[in-house]
C-alpha cells in the first residue's frame, strides 16, 4: 500500500508479522492494572484515555558499509530472530491485556506470548534529506516512521501493546520506530530492553549465529490489503507529537516504608509538576491522570487533584535531579558495530492531549528508594521553540 504526504513522498508497507519469545513462557507473568473507582475515571471517555497512553521512540541509522541489498539489517528474519531471543528475559512485552474477573474495571497484563507486532516499510526519501527538513516538516515525516493501533476498548486481549516499525530510506539508511503502551512498561525499562536486544542482535550477527535460510520466516509475513488505514493512524501521532513535552525527574530517598510511600509520591508529583510547568511555560489541568508503577510490575491508575498548598512530609530527606531522554541510554542502541543512531526522538502521547504524570518506583537498594517521575505537559503551539526533554 502507498500513501502520499504534503512532502510528495510515499511510504510503502511491505508486510507485518508478530514476534514472540523463542520459547514458551512458563510460568506466565501477570501484572495488575488497578483503576481508580473514581466515577470520572471509570466513565467511557476517561477509561478510553487510560488505554491509549503510549511512549514513542524513533532511532535513525545510516547505511552500514557491510549491508547488501538482500541481506542487511532489514533482511526479513534477522530482526525476528534476535528479537525473539531478547523477549526470553522480557516476556511481558509480548503479552496482552485482560479484564479482571471481578468486573470492577481493573485489568491484567498476562505474558501469553501473543507477540510484539512488527512492521516492515520503505520511504521514498533519503535519510540526509529527512535530517535536513525544517522542524515542522521533520515532525510530520517522523510520525510516519511509527506504527500503532489504539487498544480495542471492548476486546483489549486482541490488541498488541508493543509495535516496532522498520523503515528503509531511499539511500539505504533506516529507522526503528518503537510504540509501547505505558500500561506495559516505562521509558527506563524500555531503554534496558532495547540495549539488551541490540546486544543480542550484534552478537548473533558477528558470531555467525544468524540463520542463513530465511524462507521459513518469510512465510510468516502478512501482506496488508488496500483497506488498511495506515495514514490515519500516523496523522494522529503527528498531532500528539507537536502538542506535548515530557520532563524526567530522578529522586533518591531514604524513606522505604510502604505505608508512607503513597503520601511521599504524591508530594513528589506536585513538586516535579511545578518545576516542569515553570520550564515549559504551560500548565497541566487539574484533575489529571496519574499512573504509578510498583517494583513488582503492578500499576495503579487514578485521578489526581493537585493541592493549592502542599508541604513536605515531616523529616523527609531526598535528592532530586532532572534528566533527559539521552540519559536513559536509548540513543546508544546500536545493532551493528560502529553504527549508532545519528538521530533520535522520544515522546509520550496521551489521548485528548490532556497530559499526564507517570511515577515509577524501583526496588530499595542499600536503604534508599529510587522514584522516577515523568511529567507530560500539553504545550501551546506558540511555545514550540522550547527544547524537548
Amino acid at each position: 500500500m502507498k500513501m502520499a504526504t504534503s512532502l510528495e513522498l510515499t511510504i510503502g508497507i511491505e508486510g507485518a508479522y508478530s514476534t514472540s519469545p523463542t520459547k514458551t513462557t512458563d510460568p506466565r507473568l501477570s501484572y495488575m492494572i488497578s483503576i481508580s473507582n473514581d466515577e470520572s475515571l471509570n466513565d467511557n471517555h476517561h477509561n478510553h484515555g487510560v488505554l491509549q497512553k503510549w511512549m514513542h521512540t524513533v532511532l535513525c541509522y545510516k547505511k552500514h558499509s557491510d549491508d547488501s541489498e538482500d541481506y542487511g539489517l532489514h533482511a526479513k528474519g534477522r530482526i525476528k530472530e534476535s528479537l525473539g531471543k531478547a523477549l526470553l528475559e522480557h516476556p511481558i512485552l509480548a503479552g496482552r491485556l485482560r479484564r479482571s474477573e471481578n468486573d470492577n474495571g481493573d485489568l491484567r497484563i498476562v505474558s501469553n506470548d501473543s507477540g510484539i507486532r512488527c512492521i516492515d516499510a520503505q520511504i521514498s526519501l533519503s535519510l540526509v534529506h529527512f535530517l535536513e527538513l525544517s522542524k515542522e516538516k521533520k515532525n510530520e515525516v517522523e510520525g510516519k516512521l511509527l506504527y500503532w493501533k489504539n487498544v480495542d476498548e471492548s476486546n483489549p486481549i486482541f490488541s498488541p501493546l508493543f509495535y516496532i516499525q522498520m523503515t528503509k530510506f531511499k539511500c539505504g539508511g533506516y529507522s526503528i520506530g518503537i510504540s509501547c503502551s505505558l500500561l506495559l512498561t516505562d521509558p527506563l525499562y524500555m531503554a534496558k530492553f532495547l540495549n539488551k536486544w541490540a546486544k543480542i542482535h550484534m552478537s548473533m550477527v558477528y558470531e555467525s549465529e544468524m540463520s542463513k535460510t530465511l524462507s521459513c520466516i518469510y512465510s510468516s509475513y502478512f501482506k496488508f490489503g488496500s483497506e488498511h488505514e495506515y495514514g490515519t493512524i500516523h496523522d494522529s501521532s503527528n498531532t500528539r507529537r507537536k502538542t506535548s513535552k515530557t520532563m524526567i525527574f530522578n529522586i533518591s530517598t531514604e524513606e522505604t516504608k510502604h505505608y508512607l510511600r503513597d503520601e511521599i509520591c504524591k508530594y513528589f508529583v506536585q513538586h516535579c509538576l511545578e518545576k516542569a510547568e515553570n520550564i515549559f511555560g504551560s500548565k497541566l489541568g487539574s484533575p489529571f491522570t496519574l499512573m504509578t508503577k510498583e517494583p513488582n510490575g503492578n500499576t495503579k491508575v487514578e485521578i489526581f487533584t493537585r493541592k493549592a498548598n502542599f508541604t513536605s512530609p515531616k523529616n523527609l530527606k531526598y535528592e532530586l535531579n532532572s534528566s533527559s531522554w539521552e540519559d536513559l541510554k536509548i540513543n546508544d542502541v546500536a545493532f551493528q558495530r560502529g553504527n549508532g543512531p545519528i538521530d533520535a526522538s522520544h515522546w509520550i502521547s496521551c489521548d485528548a492531549l490532556e497530559g499526564m504524570v507517570l511515577v515509577v518506583i524501583s526496588e530499595a537498594i542499600k536503604g534508599k528508594s529510587g522514584i522516577h517521575v515523568y511529567v507530560t505537559v500539553p504545550i501551546d503551539q506558540d511555545l514550540q521553540e522550547i527544547e524537548c526533554y
